[in-house]
């Protein structure tokens, strides 16, 4: 009758994690993390004739709300859309049709030239599709495109209604802040579809749900909210409200989930953004653990560790099944491979084809030469590669493909072969350019040397 949480389950007594005792029940699941599971065979014997006797009323109710609803997916277009020219309309349609969002190497930065809220378009053509493709051909009076293969129709599946989506996402993108360089609103839209590529690309099979699907891409979306252009170590060394607030740990990420809990918690009828209305009560707290957990996981002080983690399961398990990937997390099941798949796709630039790891590596730095300046100013130790006068960029580069982004894809091939020939060659030529940067780069440094000798 219960699920365990942690290994500290070794030292709850027995008796009260056996049985079905409510005061052991309690006991177990207060002070020993466990939860208990619902017995729900039981609960719905004990409903199924109140059900009965209202099933006729409620069919006819909600056959007239699902047409109203079924009518307005195909129909929904954000009013950020009809605020833009013919011709951007059409630019902007393909640069969210199916094939284009679900693409390794998309340009996001080129999407925040098209639009001005490019989270909120990106998260509507992907957790609306087809219907938002659908709507913006009507509207252009283009044919209906072709309907993918695999694609999750997460607004049938949750009673999702495009426009309340739309709301959540106007919110969330304006949570995020226009200054900074790097942690903003375009680099929110990079990593929600960088997630959907992963998914598409076989990440989507260490799935049980397409409840932890829709989990993840809305985690990918409000994974920085609220950024202040500095990382965890200024905020722990600088005492920072946040860093007393959370105690030092995790410090970003716990306050990026709390930010985007507020919005879905909130009471206002006026925000009418509540995508989890559609949801059971169940579905909301398996939602609530996986999106928090993810954005959890984006903590760059733990790669080192859930990297192993990964690795060890995959070398114990193999890959073929995927529930073998499933670990527990506070009395929750989740996969450790969504959750990865997340903190991968949070740190994918570097993979990116033609220039476009070029510009996030520039906008990056930036950010983090900001924050060396603001450590310089209050005297405070300067965090790693954010000292303008010592951080030399290729090698920044280079060791953090090295050491970090390529061994991360690398293990993720093993998932999925299709990152084999998609996403390691990008990564090995991205590499080279770097290396080629650093010859340059000493080649100018001897020229000048010899200058000065002279």
């Amino acid at each position: 009758l219960l699920v365990s949480t942690h290994i500290q389950q070794n030292f709850i007594p027995a008796d009260l994690t056996s049985g079905d005792d409510p005061v052991n029940l309690f006991l177990a699941e207060q002070f020993g993390g466990v939860r208990r599971k619902t017995d729900f065979k039981k609960a719905a014997r004990s409903v199924l004739n109140g059900l009965k006797f209202i099933k006729t009323a409620q069919s006819q109710v909600a056959l007239k709300a699902e047409r109203r609803i079924t009518l307005s997916h195909k129909t929904y277009l954000p009013p950020e859309w009809h605020r833009l020219s013919t011709s951007r309309q059409n630019y902007l349609y393909k640069l969210l049709s199916y094939g284009s969002i679900a693409r390794w190497g998309y340009d996001s930065l080129e999407l925040a030239v098209a639009c001005e809220a490019p989270l909120l378009f990106i998260g509507w053509a992907i957790l609306c599709a087809p219907h938002a493709q659908n709507a913006m051909a009507e509207d252009l009076g283009d044919e209906l495109p072709e309907e993918p293969d695999n694609i999750y129709e997460f607004v049938e599946e949750f009673h999702l209604r495009p426009e309340v989506l739309c709301n959540f996402l106007r919110l969330v993108e304006g949570d995020y802040r226009k200054e900074n360089p790097y942690h903003n609103s375009i680099h929110a839209a990079d990593v929600t579809q960088t997630t959907f590529s992963l998914l598409q690309m076989g990440g989507d099979k260490f799935s049980s749900s397409p409840l932890e699907l829709f989990s993840l891409i809305l985690a990918a979306a409000c994974h920085d909210m609220g950024h202040p252009g500095r990382n965890n170590s200024y905020e722990v060394n600088s005492r920072s409200d946040l860093a007393i607030i959370y105690n030092d740990a995790a410090v970003l990420e716990n306050m990026h989930a709390a930010r985007a809990f507020r919005i879905l918690t909130s009471k206002s009828s006026d925000l009418n953004a509540d995508i989890l209305a559609g949801l059971q009560p169940t579905q909301k707290d398996a939602f609530r653990s996986t999106f928090t957990k993810a954005i959890l996981w984006t903590d760059m002080s733990q790669h080192f560790s859930k990297l192993a983690m990964l690795k060890s399961k995959i070398s114990t398990h193999g890959t073929a099944d995927h529930t073998k990937f499933y670990i527990n997390q506070d009395g929750r099941s989740i996969s450790m491979v969504l959750l990865f798949l997340l903190h991968v796709a949070d740190i994918s630039n570097p993979a990116k084809p033609g220039e476009i790891f070029v510009e996030w590596c520039d906008r990056c730095l930036n950010e983090f030469f900001a924050q060396g300046d603001a450590e310089k100013k209050a005297l405070m130790p300067v965090s790693p590669m954010c000292d303008r006068e010592l951080t030399v960029k290729s090698d920044s580069q280079m060791g953090f493909i090295k050491f970090i982004v390529r061994p991360s894809f690398v293990t993720m091939s093993d998932l999925m072969p299709r990152v084999v020939d998609e996403i390691l060659p990008v990564l090995e030529s991205n590499l080279k350019y770097w290396e080629d940067q650093k010859l340059q780069e000493m080649d100018v440094l001897k020229t000048e040397e010899k200058k000065a000798a002279a």
